[in-house]
Formats: C-alpha cells, structure tokens, sequence
C-alpha cells in the first residue's frame, strides 16, 4: 500500500512539472513571438517617420496586435502594468498582487521571474516585460524623455503614468491564459 501512495504521488508531481514546463515555454515561445513582431513593426514605424509615426503606430495598433497574436494561437494575451499609459493595460487587482511580487522577486542576476496561476479551468503564464535601451525614449525619466515626444504622448494618452523608468525595470507583464 505504501508502495502505491508513494508511486502516485511521484507520477502525480511529475505530471504537474510538466505540466507547468509545458505552459511556461509554449507563453514564453508566444511572448517573444509579440516582442519581436511589435518591435519589429514599431522601428519600421520609426525608420518611416521617427517618433511622429512610432508613437500613433503603437497607440493605433499595440493593444489589437497583442491581441490578434493571442487568437491566433487560441490563448489570451495581453499586456498589463502597474503604470499604464493606455488604461486598457492596468492591472486588476489579483494582477496588482502578482506584478508586485515578481517585481519584488528580481533575481541577482537581473532577471525576473515567470509567475504561473492554476486554476480548475485556466492556466495563465505572467512573463516580464522589461526596459530596453530603446525603450527610454518613450518610457525613460520624464526630464531625459524629448519634448516632441512627451507632446504626442500627452495628446494620445492624457492620463500618461509610463515614464520614469530605467533600463532593466519591470516595465510590464505579458499575461498569457490557457483554457486547459
């Protein structure tokens, strides 16, 4: 009898490892997937028309892209942050409890963790959206941001909180749910 508990309880944790390894690569194949195109698409914005053309691009097209991605894969996928500068991107407040402990979990090495919630129906995979060097001259301290820069943000986003940031800071999270 002990022999049995024991061998289901070690194919039991195994099959959740597993489990959780196979969400976690399939969002991380998926994020890195939306980084790439996006920002692939925002410097051919950039190279068209600079900052003028790269700012309405991502305001036009971030949330819907983020989102055609995810269809295509049968996930939810979206983009969410403590300091949204579209308010379709703050965090709810399990999101907000979630987001504060993977900032709080940074390791020495600079990264952040990936967060992975379970429930009986859905699996949803945070993974972390951190400042790139390119990232600064839309994100970065509001005195070291352009000032034609901060005028088109102001007028697309008017409730602006994404600036002050530094390059290697949890800027966001990219929260990828699975039905199971």
């Amino acid at each position: 009898m002990k022999v049995w508990c024991l061998v289901f309880c070690l194919v039991f944790t195994f099959h959740c490892q597993s489990e959780k390894k196979d969400y976690e690569f399939l969002a991380l194949r998926l994020t890195a997937q939306a980084k790439t195109n996006l920002s692939q698409k925002l410097m051919e914005a950039m190279k068209e028309g600079g900052i003028k053309k790269a700012i309405p691009f991502c305001n036009e097209n971030a949330l819907s892209f983020t989102e055609s991605i995810g269809n295509q894969a049968n996930v939810q996928l979206k983009r969410i942050t403590n300091r949204p500068r579209n308010p379709k991107n703050a965090l709810t407040k399990e999101e907000t409890e979630i987001f504060s402990m993977i900032e709080n979990a940074k390791g020495k090495d600079g990264v952040f963790p990936i967060h992975l919630v379970s429930s009986d129906e859905t699996v949803t995979v945070y993974v972390p959206i951190t400042i790139q060097g390119q990232c600064i001259q839309c994100h970065g301290k509001t005195e070291e941001v352009q000032n034609e820069t901060k005028e088109i943000l102001s007028k697309l986003y008017p409730d602006d909180k994404a600036f002050g940031y530094n390059v290697g800071e949890l800027r966001g999270l990219f929260s990828v749910t699975f039905k199971k």
